[in-house]
């Protein structure tokens, strides 16, 4: 999950997350206690690059993440033995992958060191070899499917979203590990459920770019049902939202006290039809890299992973929008009716176009409101606040409501470039900061 992902920021590497029963340590890939190095992780995405491959053939994008005893070699060359202590943990692209399930190492070994540019008879090949063999032969026999690798992003039409539903439901449902904290049958279970009654829903490439632009200013905002939308629901961007997790789509399914939203990252691989076949038939276009059961109330703002999905939300409740049925490929209509399910129905979410307004008296036109202020030049966000409301006998009693936030602006005006600069967690320790302060005075 992107909680987790980790990389050093000596090497670049994408580190290993080692999960002892809920504590989180971060490890080297391949062989961890060698280099001149501890690990010294940051988020991933605040390095400009991070490397990201295959820990067999050092050429693709892993996908997959094998799991076996503690394996050490022994060297015996040289003036005194040397022992290498190699990762329980592997990281492993699809092609790789393939091989692993075939038992075949020996196939896996000609590739890497193809890659590596080594003769067979290189000491080097010989060692790797070796490693291959014990990877092969020692593995755990449930592999796990990783959710933070630098794939492309996988086009998401509104066409296929209903396919696209169904083969997430099939990877929830199925055997394929997931990482930690999803992969336990309950959470499966329940996210897979709340998918079968979502509502479709698609966004039109101009409403994504708004959400992009306003993405990063997005003031703090109350999760409540006055923004959510009513029922499960299913949610895919035209192209993937937010430069560092590079979400794709997001779900939600009620419950009691909240909901349970999963943010997902679209998955593009450039293999072979065969493989790239496998693909979608095992785990399909979408990946989820961070869930989190969200209490009514969640204060989220433009550092949250679930930020893109709360701005859409608010745009939409601010009825910037409107929303049309759109038609679904026939062979997935036609699926539909054979196994005697509804017909699906995705919504086509689009931006308004903007109106055409009647001309106001001279006193209003130009460049100012009725009240006399200037009329702004481009779209930002208003605070959530709370307002008078007039009611009763001649409106002539109060009452405070509460207002989310929203744009405010002309629709044909651009958006305000962004100023905010968040710094992660200082909230979090000025609060507790302040606590320690007050528990001190008294």
């Amino acid at each position: 999950m992107i909680e987790h992902d980790m990389a050093c920021t000596v090497c670049t590497y994408a580190l290993n997350a080692i999960d002892d029963d809920g504590t989180i340590t971060y490890e080297h890939p391949v062989a961890p206690t060698s280099g001149d190095h501890d690990p010294a992780p940051v988020p991933a995405y605040q390095l400009a690059h991070v490397f990201r491959r295959c820990h067999l053939c050092s050429a693709n994008p892993p996908v997959w993440m094998y799991r076996t005893p503690q394996i050490e070699a022994l060297s015996q060359g040289g003036t005194r033995p040397v022992m290498e202590t190699y990762s329980t943990q592997w990281n492993v692209c699809c092609r790789c992958a393939a091989l692993i399930e075939q038992d075949d190492h020996r196939t896996l070994t000609d590739a890497s060191i193809a890659v590596m540019r080594w003769r067979r008879t290189d000491p080097r090949a010989q060692i790797l070899a070796v490693l291959h063999r014990a990877i092969v032969l020692m593995r755990e026999p449930r592999r796990t499917l990783l959710t933070t690798g630098d794939w492309s992003p996988a086009p998401l039409k509104a066409s296929t979203l209903p396919k696209v539903r169904d083969r997430l439901t099939g990877l929830l449902r199925g055997p394929i590990g997931l990482p930690s904290p999803i992969d336990h049958a309950e959470p499966r279970r329940l996210i897979a459920d709340g998918l079968d009654q979502a509502r479709l829903y698609w966004i039109d490439p101009e409403f994504t770019t708004l959400v992009a632009e306003v993405l990063a200013d997005l003031p703090n905002t109350h999760i409540t049902d006055r923004i959510a939308p009513g029922g499960s629901g299913l949610l895919a961007w035209s192209t993937p939202l937010d430069r560092r997790h590079r979400i794709a789509a997001a779900c939600w399914t009620p419950r009691p006290d909240g909901w349970q939203i999963v943010c997902y990252r679209s998955l593009g691989l450039d293999l072979p039809p065969t493989i790239m076949e496998t693909v979608r038939h095992e785990i399909g276009w979408l990946v989820p890299i961070h869930v989190e059961h969200v209490r009514k109330d969640l204060t989220v703002n433009g550092d949250h992973p679930l930020a893109a999905l709360v701005a859409s939300w608010l745009i939409i409740a601010q009825q910037l929008t409107h929303d049309e049925p759109t038609p679904v490929d026939p062979p997935i209509r036609k699926a539909y009716t054979r196994a005697h399910r509804p017909p699906p129905e995705v919504r086509l979410v689009r931006i308004k176009p903007a109106t055409s307004r009647p001309s106001l008296p001279p006193m209003i036109e130009g460049d100012r409101t009725r009240s006399g202020r200037a009329k702004p030049d481009h779209r930002y966000w208003v605070s959530a606040h709370e307002r008078n409301q007039a009611y009763g006998p001649g409106r002539s009693l109060r009452k405070k409501i509460d207002i989310d936030p929203f744009l405010k602006g002309p629709q044909d005006t651009p958006i305000k470039p962004s100023t905010t600069v968040r710094v992660l967690g200082t909230a979090r320790r000025r609060r507790a900061e302040n606590d320690n302060s007050t528990a001190a005075d008294s």
